[in-house]
């Protein structure tokens, strides 16, 4: 993926390594969260093709000149070139977040981390809950691997593809070109297969598309293809003109540059977006034959010696960063800078002090059946240690009681914090996205007098809690409809998490609101999150739909706005602040200026609301976040926020008294 070979100079193209800066520069500015960066993770497209084209060239080679393949001598350099780094990377990282995060935080990487000792990280996050565009990815210090994974998995396969498509012809080859075009010829099969998976799967199973090395293998294919072509050209015409090849450069560039500028996690991706990056380093590379050395921008020094430390740098960067906001390092630009830093200096070490001597130093000599045999126990003691021994790390005492300067002893949560939730996310009330078939929970007799229904995502189902207090049975029925992720807005919601337009949640919003016309409830309470990616007018004109809906079928209809986002995992953030005798440091885990948002949409839906007498906005935020801080730990010891934005139940529970007195205002003036 970022080694390159400078034993044969004859080979070796310094603009190549200046692509690869570029990529890295890409990844890394993307992974610090710089907002004109959105698409850095383009980064990895350019270097697919690269390696494509640099492994196919190795390959054709030796073919050409032995009639095979020497498998123990390509497998030992892969695994020399790349294992003793990524080795200690994942030790290390896991060493350091040991000292610095929570004992949960690290535990919870566990499976990754022994995937990633294994080359199969991409397998594993194409079917867990962690999709690289969403929070959970944020903290964890291996997400990045998923690239080496597909890596190593190409190249396990394609050696194998090579020989066999030769030998497959072999009969009818008489010479190296007719090799070059039987070899291209099932390169390109591949290559249009691959691709028509990845643009299918893209749209039905995004996360598979976007992990698994099935579709990506068309971008290291058009690597493969690009070396056969041109290998050809230029034995045919000796060279492409060389304003051509300026023109491919800068076109090539544009094209990747273009992407890491405009494209965000709301695309679809790989899809067809995926194609204009890999385009540009497939121009780039085609370009690169005729501009070598100073007459080429990319073989400049510098580009060069950073796109000999890429592969480093990408293996450093990631743990970082996580690490870093894990700690609550996050949109700020002097620790982003300083977290940049350290990255490229870790990658100078690892540089010199790994990857050298295991390239070129006293272990390049090794034979390369005790390379793989290491290099084989290496990955399966590093996976044994990450999910055998280190599974057993013993964690804080959440049942201690927690002491509080200034304060009285308070009980802590007799659970972990994380699954303080409503008793209905026991029950069968959520599909998610899953399908749009409505799943009502209810409480109380269908003979009760009163009728009061709670309408929401998962926002919403956190007060849930609050009802059986408010409205007790056997005079109430309560009837709940959620779904997690759906907001209660009647706008087309692009759902990031499954890449495209979440109609499930619109027929189910629609098939709740029919349901609704029916029961004719007498007070409907609703709420949902404020992180949508809706405009202004979406958000007023949108609410403004339901709420006419709403309204007519019931005389008290509450709106709840969502809460805001802390920024950091909360729980993590208590665990850290907690010292071994059951004292928590209040102020650590406390952030300003996290209302703005929400605040905004707490505006639109009063504006929505203001159109209708039976419909009120109760903004609960000031008893969430008072005084405008947020904080994950109240004043009196009870966890508020169960992640990053959902409230624990225990917290909700406290607040019921206070939501009584606001609710029952309205009621009173209603009736």
């Amino acid at each position: 993926m970022f080694a390159s070979n400078k034993k044969n100079k004859l080979d070796f193209r310094p603009d190549l390594q200046g692509l690869r800066a570029i990529s890295i520069a890409l990844v890394v500015l993307g992974h610090a969260g710089f907002s004109f960066m959105p698409g850095g993770f383009v980064g990895v497209d350019v270097f697919f093709v690269l390696s494509g084209f640099l492994i196919t060239s190795l390959l054709v080679k030796e073919i050409n000149s032995t009639g095979s393949i020497d498998f123990m001598r390509f497998y030992a350099r892969r695994f020399k070139r790349l294992l003793p780094a990524l080795a200690v990377m994942l030790v290390g990282s896991f060493a350091v977040g040991l000292s610095v995060l929570s004992v949960w935080e690290v535990k919870s990487q566990l499976a990754s981390s022994s995937y990633a000792a294994l080359w199969l990280s991409n397998i594993y996050f194409a079917f867990s809950q962690v999709d690289y565009f969403n929070e959970l990815a944020k903290h964890d210090l291996f997400i990045h691997t998923w690239t080496l994974g597909v890596e190593e998995q190409f190249y396990f396969l394609w050696p194998l593809l090579l020989l066999i498509i030769f030998k497959f012809s072999q009969k009818n080859v008489t010479d190296e070109q007719a090799t070059a075009q039987t070899i291209f010829i099932g390169i390109s099969l591949l290559f249009f297969t691959s691709l028509a998976l990845s643009l299918y799967w893209s749209m039905q199973a995004p996360k598979l598309a976007f992990y698994l090395m099935p579709t990506r293998i068309w971008q290291f294919a058009l690597g493969g293809i690009i070396y056969l072509k041109f290998t050809a050209i230029k034995k045919r015409n000796g060279h492409i003109n060389i304003v051509v090849n300026y023109a491919l450069l800068a076109l090539g560039l544009c094209f990747i540059v273009i992407s890491a500028l405009l494209l965000t996690a709301d695309n679809v991706y790989p899809g067809v977006w995926a194609l204009i990056p890999t385009a540009g380093a497939a121009l780039v590379i085609v370009s690169g034959h005729r501009l070598q050395h100073k007459s080429n921008l990319l073989s400049h020094p510098v580009l060069v010696w950073l796109g000999d430390r890429s592969y480093s740098l990408y293996l450093w960067h990631w743990p970082i960063f996580a690490i870093g906001f894990s700690l609550g390092f996050k949109d700020q630009l002097f620790p982003i800078m300083f977290m940049i830093l350290l990255s490229i200096l870790m990658a100078i070490l690892s540089y010199r002090l790994i990857e050298l001597p295991f390239w070129r130093g006293r272990w390049s000599g090794v034979k390369a059946a005790r390379i793989i045999l290491l290099s084989i126990l290496v990955m399966l003691a590093t996976s044994f240690v990450f999910n055998n021994k280190l599974s057993s790390l013993p964690e804080h005492n959440i049942n201690k009681a927690l002491s509080f300067p200034k304060h009285n002893m308070n009980k802590a949560l007799s659970q972990q914090w994380r699954a303080d939730l409503p008793i209905i996310y026991r029950m069968p009330c959520d599909a998610w996205y899953a399908n749009s078939e409505v799943q009502p929970c209810v409480f109380g007799d269908e003979s009760a007098a009163k009728t009061v229904v709670l309408l929401g995502d998962s926002i919403g189902a956190q007060w849930f809690s609050v009802l059986p207090e408010l409205f007790p049975t056997p005079e109430w029925r309560i009837i709940v409809y959620t779904k997690s992720s759906c907001p209660i807005v009647d706008e087309d919601y692009f759902y990031q998490r499954i890449k495209k337009i979440y109609q499930v949640c619109s027929d189910w919003r629609a098939k709740v609101i029919t349901r609704l016309k029916i029961i004719k409830p007498d007070i409907i309470i609703m709420g949902s999150g404020a992180n949508k990616y809706f405009t202004a007018e979406q958000w007023i004109t949108g609410s403004e739909k339901i709420f006419k809906s709403l309204s007519q079928v019931s005389r008290n209809v509450f709106v709840i706005p969502g809460t805001p986002s802390l920024g950091f995992d909360g729980p993590s953030c208590v665990t850290r602040n907690l010292s071994p005798d059951g004292r928590v440091n209040l102020d650590g885990c406390k952030v300003a200026n996290r209302l703005k948002h929400v605040d905004l949409v707490s505006n639109y839906l009063h504006r929505a609301a203001s159109l209708f007498e039976n419909v009120n906005v109760i903004d609960l935020n000031d008893l969430v976040c008072p005084d405008g801080v947020c904080n994950a730990i109240s004043e009196n010891g009870v966890v508020v926020f169960r992640d990053s934005q959902h409230l624990t139940d225990s917290f909700v529970k406290q607040q019921i008294p206070e939501i009584k007195k606001r609710l029952n205002k309205y009621l009173m003036k209603n009736e």
